[in-house]
C-alpha cells in the first residue's frame, strides 16, 4: 500500500501509480471537471472492472448532516429512475463524510459545448435537432417528475449528447437537488441565473413545471444564439425573468417555424398555469409540432422547387416575385433571399443540364430535413455527388450478438425490461476486422429489437436504437456489454418473444439474439375501465382508526389517519381500519377477478419522507358488524392489530411521496392491490369484509386520507372487476 497523500483530502491515499486517491472500490484517476455543486472524477470500479464517473458533493453543501442525508436520499431516489434520456447512476453513498455517486462515463459533449462551437463557427441548431433533443429531454424529465424529482437546473451544461447516436441525456438530477430551497438559506436563489423561471426568481416553491420553463429558455437559445432576457448583474437578472418581457424567438431568429416559436412562447410563460402541465403532455405538443412543422416545410418547399419548364422562362421574375411575398406572409420557416436564390440556382441547374453533353436522366435525392440548412444549400450549389460507402453484411460477420441475462423477464407495465447484451468481435486480424473494413464510417451496425406476442406479429419495440461507430466496437477478440431498456407504458400486458437483431445501418440482418417477456397490468395507474368501485360510505361501509395513547373515537372525523413515532420516541401507533358491503357489488364475488384499494391523500401531514402502508385483511379478532362511532365504537384494546399481524392475512403494500403536497386531493391516487387481496375478497365468508392499514414508515407527522364523512366520492374505495 502506497504512503503518498492523496491528491484530495476526501480520498483514501492512491495505491499505485497514475491514481490520484482511492474512494472505496473506485480508483480515481483523473480530473473531469468542476462545478458549483461539486467535482467529477474519472473512476474505475474495481469490482466491475469499467470506467465510471464519480461526482463528490462540494463541501459548501455538505456542511450539515441533513444536507448530506438529503444528498444522498434523493440521489438514491433518483437512481431509481431508469430512462434512455436520463444518465444512469450505479452507486450512492459516504465516503469519509463526503456524499458521492458513481455514474456511467459518457461520450460525446455537452449541449453548452455544442452551442459554443456552433457559434463560433457562425452556426445555429437546426430545427429538426431541436425538437429531437427537447422531445428527449422531456421524456428524461417526465420519468424523474413522475418519482418526484424535479431538476430545478436544466440548461445546455447539464444536458449530454451522446456519441455516436447523438441521444440527449440529463445531468445532474443529484447534485441539483441538494441545491433546494431546504438546504439553503432562505432568501437564496438556487440555478443558473440566465435559466431561473420567474417562480424561481421570485424565490416561491416550485413544481415540475419550472424544468419546462428552463428547457424553453435552452430551445431558444439553441436556435437564435442568445437567452430570451438577460443582464449584466444578478439583480437585474433576476428582475427581467420577473418583468420584462422577451424578444420573440420569431424576431431573432426568422428561420424558426411558427409552431415552433409558439410552443416556446408558451414554455417561457411567466405564470407556470399558462405552461404545459407536464412533461409528459410536453412530449405529445412536441409531437404535434413537429408534425405541423414538416408540414409547413414541405409546402414552402413544393413552392419553391416546384415544376419549371422552359417555355415559362419568361414569367419566372414576376412568379418568383408573387411567390415569396404569399409565402412570407404565411410560413416564417424560409426567408425571402432563400426563394429568390432557391430559383437562381434551379434556373442555373437546369441551363447547365442542358449544356451538359453527357447529361444523362436522373432523379434527384430527397432533400434530407434533417440537415443544417447551410448544408442543404451547399450541396446544391456544388452540385458534386458524394459517394457514400455501403456497409455489408459481410463486413460484419465477424460481430456475434448474445445475451448476458435478462433481469427483467416479467414487468410491470409503465416499469423497463432491461436486457444486458454482449457484441463479440471474433475476428482473427485486419482481413475481417469490422473496424478496419469500415474504418472512417459513423455508423457501421445497429440494433433493432421487436416484439412478437402471441399471435406472431412482429412490432417494433419502444426503444431507442443502440448504433455502433466503427471505433466503438470491441476490439478483435473481445466484447463489450451493454444494457438495453425497453418501456412498457404502451405495451398491451401479455407474453411476447423479444427478437434482438443486429443489422447494417441499411437493415440487412447479420445476427440474432432473442428472450421472452411478461408483461403485466398495471392496475396502480391504469383506467379504472369496466371496474365497479365500492366504498366505504356504501352501505354499511365503515372507516375509523384508533391510537395506542387514546381510547377516543375518530369515526365521525373528516380524515382516518396512519402513524408511527420516529425511532428513540415514545411508541405510538394508529391504525386504519376500513369496512366494505361485498353485498353492493354488482355481480358475485366468487366471480372476482382484480381488486384495487383506492385511497385519496388529504391536506397536511407527511409531505418531505416516504410513506409506506402495508395493508392486512382483518380474519379473527374483530367482529365484522364493529362500530366506528356511538355505544361499543372501535378502540385500540379492542383492535385485532394491537398484539401484531401474525393471524391477518397480509394484502400488499404501497410507498409514496407527497413532495409539496402535490397528492392533496387528487382522487384515488393511492393504491394497493395483488393476487392476495384478489384471493381476499373472493373467498371472504361475510358480505362485510375488514381492512386494516398500518404505517411502517416512521416520521414525526401522520399522513392523512379522506374518509367518509368529509367527501364521500373520496373515501377509501375498493375497485372490482368481474372476471370474463
Amino acid at each position: 500500500m502506497s504512503t503518498e497523500k492523496p491528491a484530495y483530502e476526501f480520498l483514501d491515499p492512491p495505491s499505485r501509480a497514475g491514481e490520484l486517491g482511492r474512494l472505496g472500490p473506485y480508483r480515481i484517476v483523473g480530473v473531469l471537471g468542476k462545478g458549483g455543486m461539486g467535482e467529477v472524477f474519472r473512476a474505475t470500479d474495481g469490482r466491475l472492472k469499467r470506467t465510471v464517473a464519480v461526482k463528490m458533493m462540494n463541501k459548501k453543501f455538505a456542511g450539515t448532516t441533513g444536507s448530506r442525508k438529503r444528498f444522498v436520499e434523493e440521489a438514491r431516489s433518483m437512481a431509481a429512475v431508469h430512462h434512455d434520456n436520463v444518465a444512469t447512476i450505479f452507486e450512492v453513498g459516504v465516503h469519509r463524510g463526503m456524499p458521492f455517486l458513481a455514474m456511467e462515463l459518457l461520450k460525446g459533449q455537452s449541449l453548452f459545448e455544442k452551442i459554443k462551437a456552433d457559434k463560433s463557427a457562425g452556426q445555429r441548431f437546426d430545427y429538426v435537432d431541436a425538437i429531437r433533443i427537447a422531445r428527449e429531454v422531456a421524456m428524461g424529465l417526465g420519468a424523474a417528475h413522475a418519482c418526484g424529482i424535479y431538476h430545478r437546473d436544466i440548461k445546455p451544461a447539464n444536458i449530454w449528447l451522446e456519441e455516436p447516436s447523438g441521444r440527449a441525456k440529463i445531468l445532474d438530477f443529484g447534485l441539483a437537488v441538494a441545491g433546494t430551497d431546504r438546504l439553503t438559506p432562505r432568501g437564496s436563489v438556487v440555478g443558473s441565473p440566465g435559466y431561473l423561471s420567474p417562480e424561481q426568481a421570485r424565490n416561491e416553491p416550485v413544481d415540475d413545471r419550472t424544468d419546462l420553463y428552463s428547457l424553453g429558455v435552452m430551445l431558444y437559445q439553441m436556435l437564435s444564439g442568445t437567452l430570451p432576457l438577460r443582464s449584466d448583474t444578478m439583480t437585474g437578472q433576476l428582475i427581467a425573468i420577473i418583468c420584462q418581457d422577451f424578444v420573440p424567438l420569431a424576431t431573432v431568429a426568422p428561420q424558426t417555424p411558427a409552431p415552433l416559436c409558439e410552443l416556446i412562447e408558451r414554455l417561457l410563460s411567466k405564470e407556470a398555469r399558462d405552461r404545459p402541465s407536464s412533461a409528459t403532455q410536453l412530449v405529445k405538443l412536441i409531437d404535434d409540432c413537429e408534425q405541423r412543422c414538416s408540414a409547413e416545410h414541405q409546402a414552402a418547399m413544393q413552392i419553391v422547387v416546384g415544376p419549371t419548364t422552359a417555355g415559362k422562362a419568361k414569367a419566372t421574375d414576376s412568379s418568383v416575385s408573387r411567390t415569396r411575398v404569399d409565402v412570407t406572409s404565411k410560413v416564417r420557416l424560409i426567408p425571402w433571399w432563400a426563394y429568390s436564390i432557391a430559383g437562381l440556382l434551379v434556373l442555373a441547374i437546369m441551363v447547365a443540364w442542358v449544356a451538359s453533353p453527357n447529361r444523362i436522366a436522373s432523379v434527384p435525392n430527397p432533400v434530407d430535413s434533417t440537415s443544417n440548412r447551410s448544408d442543404v444549400s451547399r450541396r446544391r450549389v456544388d452540385a458534386v455527388p458524394v459517394k457514400q460507402a455501403v456497409i455489408t453484411a459481410a463486413s460484419l460477420a465477424s460481430l456475434e450478438l448474445s445475451p448476458v441475462n435478462a433481469s427483467s423477464l416479467q414487468v410491470t407495465g409503465g416499469e423497463a425490461a432491461r436486457f444486458k447484451m454482449r457484441l463479440i468481435n471474433r475476428a482473427s486480424g485486419d482481413a475481417d476486422d469490422p473496424r478496419q473494413l469500415n474504418a472512417g464510417a459513423d455508423v457501421v451496425a445497429q440494433l433493432v429489437t421487436y416484439l412478437v406476442p402471441a399471435d406472431g406479429k412482429r412490432l417494433k419495440a419502444p426503444v431507442f436504437p443502440r448504433k455502433f461507430s466503427a471505433s466503438s466496437l470491441p476490439q478483435p477478440g473481445e466484447s463489450d456489454e451493454f444494457e438495453i431498456q425497453i418501456l412498457t407504458d404502451r405495451i398491451a400486458p401479455t407474453q411476447y418473444k423479444i427478437v434482438f437483431e443486429l443489422q447494417t445501418p441499411g437493415g440487412t440482418v447479420v445476427g440474432q439474439s432473442n428472450s421472452n417477456l411478461a408483461v403485466e397490468e398495471n392496475l396502480m395507474t391504469s383506467e379504472l375501465l369496466g371496474y365497479q368501485t365500492l366504498r366505504t360510505a356504501d352501505g354499511r361501509g365503515a372507516d375509523t382508526y384508533v391510537s395506542s395513547t387514546s381510547d377516543e373515537s375518530f369515526g365521525d372525523r373528516h380524515i382516518v389517519q396512519g402513524f408511527q413515532g420516529p425511532d428513540g420516541s415514545i411508541m405510538v401507533q394508529e391504525h386504519i381500519y376500513l369496512r366494505f358491503d361485498l353485498a353492493k357489488c354488482k355481480f358475485d364475488r366468487k366471480e372476482i377477478d382484480r381488486v384495487i384499494l383506492l385511497l385519496t391523500v388529504a391536506q397536511h401531514g407527511e409531505v418531505d419522507a416516504e410513506n409506506k402502508f402495508v395493508a392486512y385483511g382483518i380474519v379473527q379478532g374483530l367482529d365484522s358488524g364493529w362500530t366506528e362511532s356511538g355505544p361499543g365504537y372501535l378502540t385500540w384494546s379492542q383492535s385485532p392489530l394491537r398484539e401484531g399481524v401474525e393471524s391477518q392475512t397480509l394484502l400488499g403494500a404501497v410507498q409514496f411521496m407527497n413532495r409539496d403536497n402535490r397528492l392533496k386531493d387528487q382522487a384515488d391516487q393511492i393504491r394497493i392491490s395483488g393476487t392476495a387481496f384478489d384471493d381476499f375478497l373472493r373467498t371472504s365468508r361475510d358480505d362485510r369484509v375488514t381492512i386494516a392499514l398500518v404505517r411502517q414508515s416512521r416520521s414525526s407527522k401522520r399522513t392523512y386520507f379522506r374518509s367518509k364523512e368529509g367527501r364521500p366520492s373520496e373515501s377509501p374505495g375498493l375497485a372490482i372487476r368481474q372476471r370474463q
